[in-house]
């Protein structure tokens, strides 16, 4: 297996997320364009109270056009660390406080310029009030242990955003 040339790049759309159209030369001397969503770093954090409760967020999200259930989320400033990304967001976004944070997995995806950092953050607890962006509208809750590996494993509730990090905490910390 070896890597492809690339032999171009454009911006097709500049916004909050980009759309670029890379042309690549492929092992067999075709070329071919991909359209790659150029998106930014970003952290999701698996957060769990000191009695193992799992601490997520509803709130809208316009891809889907509904409400989402996730864990906090968002993106790395390029001037912090990933794990002071996670303690950010997760403050901001929840009120809550992390006792330890450390880094379970580096997440890529195929057509995304994006690296997903998945953060597993232990022992929280609420000690503020959240301090949202003006355009976000987030709903914080706690969900048992039990009552959270449910929602991961019950097919039809499909608003679960984060999965794979809600599985990989979970074995992080033994509680498949």
């Amino acid at each position: 297996m070896e890597e492809w040339k690339k032999i171009g790049e454009q911006y097709t759309f500049r916004g909050w997320r980009n759309m670029i159209r890379r042309t690549f030369e492929m092992p067999d001397g075709r070329h071919a364009d991909f359209d790659v969503i150029g998106n930014n770093t970003y952290v999701t954090i698996a957060a769990f109270t000191a009695d193992q409760a799992a601490v997520l967020v509803r709130q809208f999200r316009p891809g889907p056009e509904c409400i989402l259930t996730s864990f906090p989320q968002g993106y790395v400033d390029p001037t912090e660390s990933p794990e002071e990304a996670a303690r950010r967001e997760l403050l901001e976004e929840t009120g809550y406080e992390a006792g330890d944070i450390r880094l379970l997995k580096e997440i890529r995806s195929a057509y995304s310029t994006e690296r997903h950092l998945c953060m597993l953050a232990t022992n929280c607890q609420q000690v503020a009030q959240q301090q949202l962006d003006e355009d976000e509208f987030i709903e914080v809750f706690t969900l048992p242990r039990a009552s959270f590996r449910s929602l991961l494993n019950t097919p039809a509730d499909t608003n679960f955003a984060n999965i794979d990090a809600g599985y990989l905490a979970l074995d992080f910390l033994g509680w498949l």
